[in-house]
């Protein structure tokens, strides 16, 4: 059931897509992206996943009770997320609507018209024991655009912090996109195996190769992983607004999703919104 006429992915403007779902991390995720959205001079469009359909559950309401059923549920949840977002971002241009299917799929479709995706730490129906498993590492994986998991504190003024990757040039540049939208210095994360020489080497590369295209942005710092617990990254995550982290894209519907042990880890242990960015 949709309710607005979808935005093309090639406007100048971004639209920042959040999945709303019954959880309070739901609630954050459409605080971040609300907040996102009016940084980068965005629009928000909610969707929810209407799974029950697919599940042939009835959703009629219950005769004599107004406002019953799992239908009507389902835009309570659309209608006081846009309340959520309307209470910081009054003027923000904000889309809605609710599509059948389950999570992954809609979500996944979704992200073809989107700039971002956005969803809670614990979204997709409780996305955080699912965010190591396939359900989640799929719309990691599938997504036409960025994946933004929002977590911990939301409103820090910290750096954008990001994790280095010996790759994904997308990731840098995306990087210093949100530095400079954010205005926010970079503060760089390399492997624990990395020694403190070759981290300020790496600090130096990325400072310069951001210096091509976004010359005011500064790579105040790097912190290099402790082995093992991932202490060095909490810490990291802590000081810093958003984290950036490469994903790797799979291609076919029937090839399996191996997780990168960073993304991995720092879905679990960030304590601040983690933004995966696409190859």
């Amino acid at each position: 059931m949709t309710h607005p006429t979808p935005q093309s992915p090639r406007s100048t403007t971004p639209r920042i897509t959040v999945g709303v779902f019954d959880a309070d991390e739901s609630d954050l995720a459409v605080r971040w992206a609300a907040r996102h959205a009016q940084r980068v001079g965005g629009t928000l469009h909610l969707i929810h996943a209407f799974v029950w359909t697919e599940l042939d559950v009835n959703t009629d309401p219950i005769p004599g009770m107004t406002g019953s059923g799992i239908r009507n549920a389902a835009h309570s949840l659309i209608h006081d997320a846009l309340e959520i977002a309307r209470a910081d971002h009054p003027e923000l241009p904000i889309t809605s609507e609710i599509v059948d299917g389950s999570a992954v799929p809609v979500l996944v479709e979704a992200s073809a018209e989107s700039d971002v995706i956005v969803v809670g730490g614990r979204g997709l129906g409780r996305l955080l024991t699912l965010i190591v498993g396939s359900k989640s590492l799929a719309l990691a994986a599938r997504s036409h655009c960025p994946v933004v998991v929002a977590r911990g504190d939301i409103e820090h003024e910290g750096p954008i912090g990001l994790v280095h990757h010996e790759t994904a040039a997308e990731v840098v540049t995306r990087a210093a996109d949100l530095a400079e939208a954010y205005e926010r210095d970079i503060h760089l994360v390399v492997r624990a195996e990395t020694t403190a020489e070759e981290a300020e080497a790496i600090r130096a590369r990325t400072a310069e190769q951001i210096a091509l295209s976004h010359p005011s942005i500064v790579v105040s710092d790097v912190t290099i992983a402790a082995s093992g617990t991932a202490k060095e990254l909490v810490h990291a995550s802590e000081d810093a607004s958003i984290m950036v982290v490469a994903g790797e894209r799979i291609h076919g519907p029937d090839k399996p999703v191996a997780a990168p042990r960073q993304l991995v880890t720092v879905l679990r242990f960030a304590n601040t919104p983690v933004w995966i960015e696409r190859e």
